[in-house]
């Protein structure tokens, strides 16, 4: 398997995945809102993309987009 075949996200790939940046991805983490695995000895966290569309899922507020006539 290649990283390229790995579910598994590191922060930055994450970051770039939702378009936000890692420090805030790493705040909702901390806050439990965002799920994510520590590993190795330095402590890098991952996460997987089907965790990112349910945390992005979870995050939503339903809009109302209006068509402009005219």
């Amino acid at each position: 398997m290649t990283p390229a075949d790995s579910p598994w996200l590191n922060g930055k790939q994450a970051a770039a995945y939702v378009g936000r940046g890692k420090d805030f991805l790493f705040r909702e983490i901390r806050a439990g809102r965002l799920r994510a695995a520590r590993i190795g000895g330095r402590g890098e966290i991952l996460t997987r993309v089907e965790w990112l569309d349910a945390w992005v899922t979870d995050q939503a507020t339903p809009i109302a987009l209006h068509r402009r006539v005219g």
